[in-house]
């Protein structure tokens, strides 16, 4: 596989928002964004001192993208994977598997500690993760609160 592997850069923020809308949008997360709000949850994040991602080219074309936040913690740095995609025609080629290994290595170099994401349960999100080394906590579990959206009514 002949790939290149670049630092994340706001200049190809639109590229970035054009493959996120179309992976996200598509099985199994079935989402509806559009590049706009794509555009800003990928931006929002890059403009913060915390950021870190990485983008995978091959043959001069976006095959995926990868990036989260560094946080401090008690132990050293902990890194939370926010996102995470590879053009849906590609997946299955060994893009994502790069695109994490060198995120591994760009951690290890800065001295992180731990890796940690927030997935769907099932064999493509969930199992991925579990194939690549990641375990489902048995610590820690994730908690909602939509309360406080509307539920049409007046009130």
């Amino acid at each position: 596989m002949d790939c290149e592997i670049r630092d994340m850069e706001l200049s190809s923020l639109p590229e970035y928002a054009e493959l996120f809308k179309s992976v996200f949008n598509a099985d199994p997360w079935n989402d509806a964004w559009t590049t706009d709000t794509a555009a800003l949850r990928i931006e929002n994040m890059m403009r913060t001192n915390t950021f870190a991602g990485l983008a995978l080219y091959s043959g001069g074309e976006l095959k995926g993208i990868i990036f989260g936040q560094k946080e401090q913690y008690f132990n050293g740095i902990h890194f939370q994977i926010q996102e995470f995609c590879v053009r849906t025609s590609e997946q299955g080629r060994g893009y994502g598997k790069a695109l994490l290994d060198g995120l591994k290595k760009r951690l290890s170099d800065m001295g992180a500690v731990n890796i940690f994401l927030i997935t769907a349960r099932g064999e493509r999100t969930e199992g991925y993760y579990q194939r690549q080394g990641f375990v489902t906590s048995d610590y820690m579990i994730l908690m909602t609160n939509n309360s406080f959206q509307s539920d049409g009514s007046d009130n």
